[in-house]
């Protein structure tokens, strides 16, 4: 009997309940999203390039590569010249692994933050005795005379051409081939 009523108490509630898909999706939340910037890590002055004290030679977390002759590190891992000169990396041939320092060999780098100042020359109208010294003026490229653009009207269109002057041959020139000589070869070639 109490078979009976748990049979039918089960058909009632399968009857009741209704199986099939959602009509809304659900609300959800996410997670793990946020992301920040890149941290630009990396070598920024590579080997051979002039660094000045205090100049970061290389951004890394750890010891990636790790600090040499003349150089510091910062306490986010940041490797800097301490001395005027020239970056050089290096790696050390007595360790199994590939571990690689940055020095910096000290030199006095040229300066070229200023371009040399130009000449000095006086005014030709005010100081002549003092202008006849004067460097000469820097000549700016001029267009070749030998070169002459002509424009050509073909079927309505611009065509640009570039023409150039002939080339005077001397009369005692004499070409090491004429056609005669060519012509003997050519038919040796050919038997």
């Amino acid at each position: 009997m109490i078979k009976t009523i748990a049979q039918n108490y089960i058909k009632q509630l399968s009857e009741s309940i209704c199986y099939g898909f959602a009509t809304k999706m659900q609300a959800s939340s996410t997670q793990k999203t946020k992301d920040s910037a890149g941290r630009r890590l990396g070598v920024k002055k590579f080997g051979g390039e002039e660094v000045f004290p205090n100049d970061i030679l290389i951004r890394q977390r750890g010891f990636r590569w790790k600090p040499g002759q003349n150089t510091s590190v910062g306490k986010d891992h940041t490797i800097h010249s301490r001395v005027e000169g020239i970056v050089h990396f290096r790696r050390d041939p007595y360790k199994f692994k590939k571990t690689f320092y940055v020095d910096v060999i000290p030199r006095e780098n040229p300066n070229r933050t200023h371009y040399p100042p130009p000449p000095y020359s006086y005014h030709p109208e005010l100081f002549p005795e003092l202008a006849k010294n004067n460097p000469e003026p820097l000549i700016l490229l001029k267009q070749s005379e030998e070169k002459v653009e002509v424009q050509i009207k073909q079927q309505g269109f611009k065509i640009s051409t570039k023409q150039f002057k002939a080339i005077q041959i001397p009369d005692d020139y004499k070409p090491e081939f004429t056609v005669s000589t060519l012509q003997q070869q050519l038919s040796i070639n050919k038997q």
